[in-house]
């Protein structure tokens, strides 16, 4: 008779997972063990898991836009740039952080060797990022809690002058990206940087007016490890004139941006990167809409099935609704442009619902007359901030933070620390289904936090230039500031 089979644990170090979803991990690696994890092996997880500060944080920057494209020459003169910064302390509150010492490190994905460090709290630190690199920032230790990190590239002079800034953001599996037109002589420039140590696979779909397109050729891209993917979106979509891209990533998590520049003739008409908009919803909304011009909203249905799409701006006396467009039907698979009319020129939110998820982003123009120079912002839908959020700001620049509340009144704490590194914080009332805007001009790096839902904010920055004003829109996102840790124990048979 054979003797049954008996099952032993032995207990291992726990693990630090961000997010809840890390009970349905089926592998995790940690350094230095690596540790094969299966949901039936998990003895207890669930009762046992706790939440803990993070001890290491990174976010990662797409680098120079126009440098690494096959055959295309990259644009000379600008100059690109990457800030970043933990939060000040006064900016944390009642957020724990781990005890000791802490680092934050710029760099490059393609070389281990730093560029700028720091060990200060609340001390912005920067670089510039040349050849076709993406950037990293990263922090331990005591600095990982409260990360934000900002890429910037600034052009004066000739056509391609512009103001382009997009925030340095967490890698993932799937990335949403609405931008760009279908003008002879729009260039939009997909970037897809891989920060991981194996090579990833990525698929890539464009849709427009009349649904799916057709690729010419593959839409399936190989980004080796470490490095980026640079490709034309004409190359891939045509001439379409409202473009949105799905990108979804496997044997690893990427990051995606597209930049959109538009030279109209002989006259420059701006570029700016259009930053991931939020994941498909029923409920979605854009910050930091700066109305001064020509502006759209831009919405994509994901599903088969029609979607009634009512549209409102959220203003700083309550909402109103678009005048020609307030409610759109949007076939499914389609995308939308809708045009933002009959607003005085200023900054608002622009707030989508719809019965079927959808997709969103808006883009506005600053033209000071038709045969002047000008430039254009792209503001993608985020995601209501949880609790903290911030971002390091570039010198040189008018920056405004807008805020907006959907469902009800909020209170924010804004905390702005200056060229000196001094932090100042202000009180903000957001009114219910409303806008706000504060002047941060002059910071070097501008915080919120609060604990209210459906709050949204975002960066609006504008460059005074001879030529026109230069403008871009950074739509802010949640700071990291903890894991989910879970004691895993490895089962034997």
């Amino acid at each position: 008779m054979t003797a049954p089979r008996r099952t032993w644990v032995r207990s291992i170090r726990p693990l630090s997972v961000v997010g809840a979803a890390a009970l349905a991990t089926v592998a995790l690696s940690v350094s230095p063990w690596h540790v094969v994890v299966h949901p039936a092996d998990m003895v207890a997880a669930g009762a046992s898991s706790h939440v803990v500060p993070l001890r290491a944080a990174s976010l990662h920057c797409p680098g120079p836009e126009t440098e690494g494209l096959a055959g295309v020459p990259a644009v000379t003169g600008g100059a690109s740039m990457i800030y970043a910064a933990a939060a000040p302390t006064a900016a944390l509150d009642q957020v724990p952080t781990v005890d000791g010492e802490g680092q934050l490190t710029l760099g490059a994905t393609s070389s281990d060797q730093a560029l700028a460090q720091t060990s200060t709290r609340g001390a912005v630190v920067s670089s510039s990022l040349t050849g076709s690199v993406a950037g990293e920032v990263s922090a331990s230790g005591s600095l990982a809690v409260g990360l934000a990190g900002l890429q910037t590239w600034t052009k004066l002079d000739s056509d391609d002058r512009g103001l382009v800034a997009t925030p340095c953001v967490a890698p993932t599996s799937e990335v949403w990206l609405a931008a760009g037109g279908g003008e002879p002589t729009r260039r939009e420039r997909l970037v897809i940087a891989n920060p991981g140590g194996n090579a990833a696979t990525v698929d890539v779909a464009v849709f427009g007016v009349g649904g799916a397109i057709a690729t010419p050729g593959s839409s399936r891209l190989a980004i080796p490890p470490r490095g980026r993917s640079v490709v034309l979106l004409d190359a891939i979509a045509g001439g379409e004139v409202s473009p949105v891209v799905h990108v979804v990533a496997s044997g690893g998590l990427v990051t995606a941006v597209i930049e959109d520049s538009w030279i109209d003739g002989a006259v420059g008409r701006g570029r700016d990167d259009a930053a991931p908009s939020s994941a498909p919803a029923l409920d979605q909304v854009i910050p930091g809409v700066v109305v001064d011009g020509p502006a759209l909203v831009r919405i994509f249905v994901p599903g088969t099935s029609e979607a009634i799409v009512q549209a409102r701006v959220l203003t700083p006396s309550g909402p109103t609704a678009l005048p020609t467009t307030a409610v759109t039907r949007v076939p499914g698979g389609s995308v939308r442009d809708l045009p933002i009319e009959g607003l005085a020129p200023g900054t608002y939110a622009v707030q989508l619902t719809s019965d079927h998820p959808i997709v969103a982003a808006a883009m506005t123009q600053r033209r000071p007359g038709a045969a002047a120079p000008s430039d254009l912002a792209w503001a993608a839908s985020t995601p209501p901030i949880d609790t903290l959020a911030g971002t390091p700001l570039p010198p040189g620049v008018r920056a405004t933070l807008a805020l907006s509340s959907s469902g009800g009144p909020a209170d924010v704490t804004v905390v702005v620390v200056g060229a000196d590194g001094a932090p100042t914080t202000r009180a903000v009332r957001v009114e219910a289904d409303a806008s706000t805007t504060t002047d941060v001009s002059g910071a070097s790096s501008v915080w919120l936090r609060t604990t209210a839902r459906g709050v949204r904010a975002a960066l609006t920055l504008d460059l005074a230039d001879p030529a026109g004003t230069l403008v871009s829109s950074v739509g802010l996102r949640s700071a990291p500031v903890s894991a989910t840790e879970i004691p895993v124990h490895e089962i034997r048979r």
